[in-house]
């Protein structure tokens, strides 16, 4: 008998080593670099102060943080492929503290906000934002944390089934890929309900998925060839996101 359980506690291990193996050549193979242009926006200036420890922090030169922001990343992403556009959020007043998440899923680490707050205590307000995965892990964040985020923007996702986000007392905001008609993704529309009523959905026309980011590589399949360039699309995405972000800030 001793034999037995032995023998099912080895194979029991070699499962869960197999699993994690597996699941480590899953990730890998969905793996989207940053661009050179991203690796590019990492550089310090007189206006956006970056710093690459525990966290990817974009921090304002010329003023103190207006307000701080936790950024999750999609699934797969480097996070530094969303430099460019997070540096500019940062250079209008923002603190932006990018999260690496496990093996790059943000699934496997949604609460990793809870973090990230008591390690910036000179910061009393908080948003989130997320992308793809990211996005969808940013609205279970706030579903369970109501009072720790006075706002939350989702770019391009939306957040898994069960999240309760109409007892979230911030502002959402959901910005997000659309025809050059301005109409999102069908499955967008289908979970339409996932958000409260007073969310603000802003299209951005003629974009796609990896455009919030700059990035080579990667497993997602886009739904339509893009008709704006990436750095148009980085224009209107930081545009919205600062417009969400102010009207986070003063609702508050």
């Amino acid at each position: 008998m001793k034999r037995f359980f032995r023998i099912a506690g080895f194979s029991l291990v070699a499962l869960a080593v197999a699993g994690v193996i597996g699941f480590w050549v899953f990730a890998r193979s969905r793996h989207a670099e940053p661009a050179a242009e991203a690796l590019a926006a990492l550089a310090s200036d007189d206006l956006v102060a970056v710093e690459d420890n525990e966290y990817l922090v974009y921090r304002p030169v010329a003023q103190p943080p207006r307000m701080g922001i936790v950024f999750y990343p999609g699934a797969g992403c480097d996070v530094r492929g969303y430099a460019q556009v997070l540096r500019r959020i940062a250079s209008a007043g923002f603190l932006v503290v990018q999260v690496r998440m496990p093996l790059e899923f943000a699934f496997l680490a949604p609460n990793a906000a809870s973090d990230v707050l008591p390690a910036f205590p000179e910061i009393n307000r908080w948003a989130i934002i997320g992308h793809s995965l990211g996005g969808a892990m940013a609205g279970q964040y706030v579903s369970s944390n109501p009072d720790a985020m006075r706002g939350l923007v989702i770019w391009d996702s939306f957040p898994p089934p069960g999240n309760r986000l109409a007892e979230f007392k911030g502002s959402i905001w959901h910005i997000h890929r659309a025809t050059m008609e301005g109409a999102p993704p069908d499955f967008f529309d289908k979970n339409r309900n996932k958000f409260p009523d007073t969310t603000r959905w802003v299209p951005i026309k003629g974009g796609i998925h990896m455009f919030f980011g700059a990035f080579v590589g990667g497993a997602y399949k886009e739904e339509w060839i893009p008709e704006i360039t990436r750095s148009r699309q980085h224009d209107l995405v930081v545009l919205a996101t600062l417009e969400a972000l102010s009207a986070i800030e003063t609702a508050g």
